[in-house]
């Protein structure tokens, strides 16, 4: 490692050998509220990069502190953030605290844990990083965590579901700990569903199948196991049987990105993927829409030797992709004889590949290579068999850096883009509005003009609020982003001036609906993290016009009566970094 600068060691030092937490507090004020080319900024980004590189231990330790202190619900929701984007580099890193700061930081976290917490989202995944520390050094387990847990879910048993489901391995004492009270507060979730509460059941659901995963290792499995697959096939007999099988669904869509997080972070043995097939076996022939979801997840969990090109494992997979050029791997992701694990590998593959060409900026990506993409590309699009959600959503991300290279560096429209997001917003809306709103760079008017009158037609259509809770809320969502996209192309053109002003209106009348009959945390809350990163996304080519209109719009949606601090607080972040590119555009 390079010797690090004298001057910043020096100010590291002192912002950390301070009792007081005044120091780091600074800088951390600096990195939110300071505009990023003043001096201030980067003095502040400058050392807070260099205590995460060379102070990991004592940086953890006094963020902890300092939220744990803190009374101020944006400065607590600032630093609980910065905390879990801090832990989560050092896992990528592959960078374990040490012994003696987790003798520390234990009981902090704890501490947190007991503290009324609304972001509870990063607070489990800080937890989950702690605790999988704590494993790997074996420092006697984490008995005092079980005990948490258990306390928890005594007043707040949803919580404790949420941290439980986000732990890493844990030891059999520890199951032993708190797994009976974890399935006891999930069976009440489970068997007692509400219409309006589906994220509650699928926290529920994931809580007791991470259980059942976590068991298997133990001496317990056999009661157990018995005990849960009951449960489940219980809960998920009962939604049916009250003609709520759309509920169920949903509950095993977020399964499914669950169990995908989890498979790849934890390499399930044989009897864990055994365990998650069988409680979808007994399961599948409940209803239609409940046969194709567990199939589904029956395919990502259950590995299986691949049909072609001889390679038997995900290692020599990744080898061999990591080989081919864009268009062979494209046509691996293309091919309906390669197992749908390997084809899932090879679209991210490309993703990457072609991500990694794009952010080389002083190198433009080879014209005549992105020509070969691009039909191949469009035919995927096309096929309505065979693709995941979970594939669908990174082909969209190809399809964009294809697009944004030729049409910003090679200026050459992508007609045929063009024409399956026209021919397909009626038949395969969420799929076709998705596209659209992954095309986050300035798009010509020759490309957006023929597709706009159907798109915000059908858009407008799908803005109105459900008339039923249990409605798949990706719809929605999916109309909300792609309105903003629409009209943030759009305001610049003098002609769509009243048809930008009447889509902005739907969507705050939307929303403010959704608000008032207590459907935000499903609908809304999750359109606005999504609208948070298209807007980050979209802000490098933004001149006024966008920015006024985006700030209007935040505007609006943030004064909507009745809406929780959580979803004001995703509103409040936009707004401060379109500010600073405001202030940074008028500066220009």
């Amino acid at each position: 490692m390079a010797e690090p600068p004298p001057n910043l060691m020096v100010k590291a030092r002192d912002v950390l050998a301070t009792p007081s937490h005044q120091g780091l507090e600074s800088v951390v004020s600096h990195l939110f509220f300071t505009r990023q080319e003043t001096t201030e900024y980067q003095t502040a980004n400058a050392l807070f990069n260099f205590l995460t590189l060379y102070f990991a231990n004592c940086l953890t330790l006094k963020l902890l502190h300092m939220y744990r202190s803190s009374s101020i619900g944006v400065h607590r929701s600032h630093l609980i953030n910065l905390l879990f984007e801090t832990l989560h580099e050092y896992k990528n890193r592959r960078f374990e605290l040490s012994l003696v700061a987790l003798n520390e930081i234990k009981p902090l976290v704890i501490s947190c844990l007991r503290m009324q917490e609304p972001e509870i989202i990063n607070l489990r995944r800080i937890v989950s990083f702690i605790a999988h520390d704590v494993m790997i050094l074996d420092n006697g387990g984490w008995e005092e965590l079980s005990e948490c847990i258990y306390e928890i879910s005594c007043h707040d048993p949803l919580k404790a579901l949420h941290v439980f489901a986000d732990l890493p391995p844990v030891y059999e004492r520890f199951i032993h700990n708190c797994g009976g009270m974890v399935v006891e507060k999930a069976e009440k979730v489970l068997l007692v569903p509400y219409q309006d509460r589906v994220d509650d059941w699928s926290l529920g659901l994931q809580a007791v199948v991470k259980l059942g995963i976590q068991v298997l290792d133990s001496q317990m499995k056999v009661d157990m196991v018995k005990r849960l697959l009951t449960l489940l096939v219980k809960a998920a007999s009962d939604l049916v049987a009250k003609g709520m099988e759309q509920f169920l669904v949903r509950g095993l869509a977020d399964l499914e990105r669950f169990l995908e997080r989890e498979k790849s972070l934890y390499n399930y043995n044989k009897d864990q993927c055994e365990f998650v097939s069988c409680f979808l076996s007994k399961i599948r022939d409940l209803g239609p829409l409940t046969k194709e979801a567990t199939e589904r997840i029956h395919r990502m969990v259950i590995s299986s030797p691949s049909r072609v090109h001889g390679a038997c494992s995900e290692g020599e997979w990744f080898d061999r992709l990591n080989n081919l050029p864009p268009l062979e791997i494209l046509r691996i992701f293309a091919s309906t004889d390669v197992e749908e694990r390997f084809r899932d590998m090879a679209i991210r593959r490309l993703n990457v590949l072609l991500s990694d060409y794009i952010s080389r900026e002083e190198v433009s990506t080879d014209a005549s290579l992105l020509r070969e993409l691009q039909p191949l590309l469009i035919s995927c699009l096309w096929e309505k068999e065979g693709i995941s959600e979970s594939m669908f959503r990174v082909l969209g991300e190809v399809v964009y850096h294809v697009a944004f290279e030729m049409m910003t560096s090679h200026v050459e429209l992508w007609d045929d883009l063009g024409y399956y997001i026209t021919s397909h917003i009626e038949t395969d809306f969420q799929r076709a509005v998705y596209v659209f709103q992954c095309l986050t760079m300035w798009l010509h008017e020759e490309f957006i003009d023929p597709i706009v009158e159907h798109l915000l037609q059908e858009i407008n259509k799908r803005l109105n609020p459900p008339s039923d809770v249990l409605v798949d809320n990706s719809c929605w969502v999916l109309a909300f982003l792609g309105a903003f996209c629409a009209i943030s192309q759009l305001v610049a053109m003098k002609d769509y001036a009243e048809t930008v002003m009447e889509m902005a209106d739907k969507m705050v009348n939307s929303v403010r609906e959704l608000v008032e009959r207590k459907l935000e945390v499903g609908f809304v809350r999750r359109a606005f993290r999504d609208f948070e990163i298209i807007v980050k996304k979209q802000m490098e080519w933004y001149r006024m016009n966008e920015y006024k209109l985006t700030k209007s719009l935040l505007h609006r949606l943030y004064v909507i009566k009745g809406m929780t601090m959580d979803s004001k607080m995703v509103l409040w972040r936009i707004n401060v970094f379109v500010e600073r590119g405001m202030a940074d555009h008028v500066a220009a």
